[in-house]
């Protein structure tokens, strides 16, 4: 790249964003979409919230880790699984786990994730769907990486 004289700097700087105008993220989406799904994985194996608070205890004495009985409520924060929701668009992603059984998802997913009283009795919240700051700087920095690219293009 060229040196930039303070003077040209307002017309390259509108090169520069006229370009990422056409840009689609998707194939940096993509990337993202695998490293915070690696994260809610993680975020299992740590039971704490987004705000580093530990996981309520279990009230049972059964022998697996909380929210591992299955590993259906695990594999569903993975893409490519029946119960997983990923869509991915040039410019944005979303992620989580239908909660629609009768579509194959996993009815109870929010209810961990977010906790709730049913008044007879309440399960409580132990978040998992969340990314971790170094989810998002993993991220940030592939979407940086392809910004750089378009840049030198």
């Amino acid at each position: 790249m060229d040196d930039i004289q303070a003077e040209d700097m307002p017309a390259v700087m509108g090169d520069w964003a006229r370009k990422l105008e056409g840009e689609s993220l998707e194939e940096s989406l993509r990337e993202c979409v695998e490293i915070i799904q690696d994260g809610f994985e993680g975020n299992f194996g740590r039971q704490v919230d987004s705000h580093g608070v530990p996981w309520p205890p279990r009230k049972d004495d059964k022998p697996h880790p909380l929210l591992h009985e299955t590993g259906a409520l695990i594999a569903a924060t993975q893409e490519g699984q029946l119960s997983n929701v990923t869509i991915i668009t040039g410019r944005g992603f979303s992620t989580g786990i239908d909660k629609q059984a009768d579509a194959g998802g996993i009815r109870g997913a929010a209810v961990h994730n977010f906790g709730h009283d049913f008044g007879t009795f309440a399960v409580p919240q132990r978040e998992y769907l969340y990314a971790t700051e170094e989810v998002l700087a993993s991220c940030g920095e592939v979407i940086a990486a392809a910004a750089t690219r378009w840049f030198l293009d």
